[in-house]
């Protein structure tokens, strides 16, 4: 994946909540390092705050950050906006903040967020109210025993390389199977070889046998990330996500970055 395409276009949900707040400064650390424009998008009809203050607030942050961004009103379903905006004007990466109790409604994560995940061709990065800032200097690269988890592996070493960061490779599976073993197994070392020819700083970990999202939160914590990466997948027929994916994007403390496997910028990456 090349560098000077990737993360050009980021588009930010934002409804003046904390979360919101939170995710719009992911976004400008990523802005940084990949010379970005960020629009970030204000959807009228779902939250309490005013446009006005949301602009306000925008505007100033813009100015203290030193990076422009683009401040867009849109009325009616937040999802339905964010995907609408993200098919016409190209965005390469959407950032969400996850429970703005005060803005859009509390089960925003069951609707608003479920679907844009679900249904967006780019990541989508959604942040808790209560994440705490720590950049992203460690993120966390669960590894499976499944046939794409390695896809998610080329934004790791995109995000790792700009911004110096070390990708601590956590192999999970739920099974202790010698099948799972071997399938795991396999995906770290061919994982590491890919970052160490990429001079990309790693550790490794094997869980097996574990509850995998508990294990990748738990990971999460303990070398302080700054983001923890998935797959998603989901049914044509409609809004569905994988049970690991749902509970990570629900109860994550640290920002998810959830990639599906039908991004068109990861075409070939199962196999790097």
């Amino acid at each position: 994946m090349d560098r000077d395409k990737a993360f050009k276009k980021i588009l930010v949900a934002f409804d003046n909540s904390e979360s919101s707040k939170q995710a719009m400064q992911k976004a400008c650390d990523i802005a940084e390092q990949f010379n970005s424009q960020i629009t970030a998008v204000f959807v009228s009809g779902e939250s309490d705050k005013s446009f006005e203050d949301a602009k306000s607030y925008l505007e100033q942050f813009s100015t203290a950050k030193g990076i422009p961004v683009e401040i867009i009103e849109r009325s009616g379903k937040v999802y339905d906006q964010v995907i609408k905006l993200e098919k016409e004007e190209g965005f390469q990466l959407i950032l969400i903040g996850a429970h703005g109790k005060k803005g859009w409604s509390p089960f925003w994560i069951g609707s608003n967020a479920f679907k844009v995940v679900s249904t967006s061709n780019c990541p989508v990065i959604t942040i808790q109210d209560y994440a705490t800032d720590t950049g992203i200097k460690d993120i966390v690269l669960p590894l499976m025993d499944s046939s794409t988890t390695r896809q998610k592996v080329t934004y790791a070493a995109l995000l790792a390389k700009a911004c110096g960061a070390t990708v601590h490779i956590l192999g999970v599976s739920k099974s202790k199977s010698k099948d799972a073993e071997s399938h795991v197994k396999a995906y770290m070392r061919q994982t590491e070889r890919y970052l160490m020819e990429r001079d990309i700083k790693y550790t490794s970990e094997l869980n097996l046998g574990t509850k995998v999202p508990e294990a990748c939160v738990e990971h999460s914590k303990k070398v302080n990330a700054g983001l923890l990466m998935i797959m998603t997948e989901t049914e044509s027929a409609g809004y569905f996500m994988d049970s690991y994916s749902q509970q990570l994007v629900n109860t994550c403390p640290v920002p998810v970055m959830s990639v599906h496997s039908r991004d068109t910028m990861l075409s070939g990456a199962a196999g790097y």
